[in-house]
């Protein structure tokens, strides 16, 4: 399958759309941002920044000021904020991004609280210059509930055929004794919830434990896994009217500037060669960046 490339990513090159219905559109003319959320541990971020916006902030405090300043995703935690206003969060957190990737993952700090990201500046002398703020987003807890459900009367005759469905006849255990460890196993649950569980009925759950369920594996059998992932970026900068080409695809500058996300798998090699040439071709630029990625076993 043959791969272009853009400024932001490979992709395959799909089917012609038809002119009628025109292309999507990289942008919507709006500095605006969402943020997501992926797991209890990862958050997602995208956002567009029109040229309005850079130049706003440009005339404002100056072209040496941005030029001097830091661009940032500030990551606030608003848990419990009933109003968040850019200046009462209980905590937030700086880390440094590239406005032209348009998205980026954040790894959170704690797992079911509230996030409002901010993208901005930081100048050298600390001020944050707030360029767009995303909504707000709760994370989920990433742990097991401590509600307990409500215990529900089952009918005696739907019990029996409930337990004949499940086998427990075929293994020497009777309605009536299942019953009574059930509810043994009910009363269990709601002393340990006061944190004063009696040895005795903790012991009578063991003893029916060992003898119906099969003896787990200690700690030192049990195997282990682990899995993890990277991605490389690649970005700079370039004349405004240089034509740039990456391993031999142009890109598109967008204010001089270029990006490039690209996921580096286990055993793969990365060869990108960079070039910039004047229109001509009379004068030219190279960059070449490899990377390569080995996972042990």
């Amino acid at each position: 399958m043959e791969k272009n490339l853009s400024s932001a990513a490979f992709h395959q090159v799909r089917p012609t759309v038809p002119e009628e219905l025109g292309d999507i559109p990289t942008g919507y003319g709006t500095t605006e941002s969402y943020l997501l959320p992926k797991d209890p541990a990862w958050l997602f971020l995208f956002w567009e920044i029109t040229q309005e916006t850079f130049d706003y902030v440009r005339d404002h405090y100056g072209q040496e000021t941005v030029n001097q300043s830091r661009s940032v995703i500030r990551l606030h935690d608003v848990t419990g904020v009933e109003y968040f206003d850019g200046t009462n969060s209980r905590a937030y957190y700086d880390m440094n991004v590239i406005f032209d990737a348009g998205s980026w993952y954040i790894h959170a700090p704690q797992a079911g609280h509230s996030y409002v990201a901010e993208l901005g500046y930081i100048t050298p002398q600390g001020q944050f210059i707030l360029l767009t703020r995303s909504n707000q987003m709760t994370l989920p807890p990433g742990r097991v509930s401590d509600l307990v459900d409500d215990k529900w009367m089952c009918v005696e005759g739907d019990f029996i055929k409930l337990l004949q469905l499940s086998g427990a006849d075929r293994i020497g255990i009777g309605a009536s004794e299942l019953m009574q460890v059930i509810d043994q196993r009910w009363r269990l649950t709601e002393l340990a919830g006061a944190g004063n569980a009696p040895s005795s009925a903790m012991s009578s759950w063991s003893s029916f434990a060992l003898h119906t369920a099969p003896v787990a594996a200690t700690a030192e059998d049990e195997d282990i896994w682990l899995q993890a992932d990277c991605e490389i970026i690649v970005y700079g900068s370039a004349s405004p009217n240089a034509f740039v080409t990456i391993n031999g695809k142009e890109i598109q500058l967008q204010n001089g500037k270029f990006s490039l996300r690209q996921a580096l798998p286990a055993g793969a090699v990365l060869d990108l060669p960079i070039a910039a040439s004047n229109k001509s071709g009379t004068k030219t630029r190279q960059v070449h960046i490899k990377a390569s990625r080995e996972q042990g076993k």
